[in-house]
């Protein structure tokens, strides 16, 4: 028989519980499944919930970096670190996206309205994305 699901905020509360017992140092997801007694999935669940929730119950960031892990960090230039990867991320797969698909249909139908516009659009997105990653505090 199979056990009915808990609610993510459970999943939340004990991922919670487990990055504010390991402050300042983070945990790995391996860490966090065995700090929590949950799954990987569980505690994915539980890392969505507290991200969505953090503002609402003061909470700072879930963020993660190779080193630390998962960390519930009260130090900004943490969250800053996170924030520039996640746009170096995005950089890279907008990049990607615009050379792989949309410079390929802009080329081979030049008067597209709709290849002009995403193009002039991502070329847009991409810039501030370049800037964001690379900007000093």
């Amino acid at each position: 028989m199979r056990r009915a699901a808990l609610p993510a905020h459970n999943h939340g509360e004990a991922v919670r519980k487990s990055l504010q017992e390991a402050r300042p140092a983070g945990l790995k997801l391996k860490q966090l499944s065995s700090a929590t007694r949950r799954t990987p999935s569980q505690v994915w669940t539980g890392i969505t919930f507290l991200r969505k929730v953090a503002l609402k119950e003061g909470l700072p960031p879930v963020t993660y970096n190779r080193k630390d892990g998962f960390q519930l960090s009260e130090d900004p230039a943490v969250w800053i670190a996170y924030e520039k990867a996640i746009f170096e991320t995005e950089l890279h797969r907008i990049t990607n996206f615009i050379a792989g698909i949309v410079a390929p249909h802009s080329a081979r139908m030049p008067q597209d309205e709709w290849a002009r516009l995403v193009m002039d659009q991502l070329s847009g997105v991409r810039a501030t994305l370049e800037v964001l990653s690379r900007m000093e505090r």
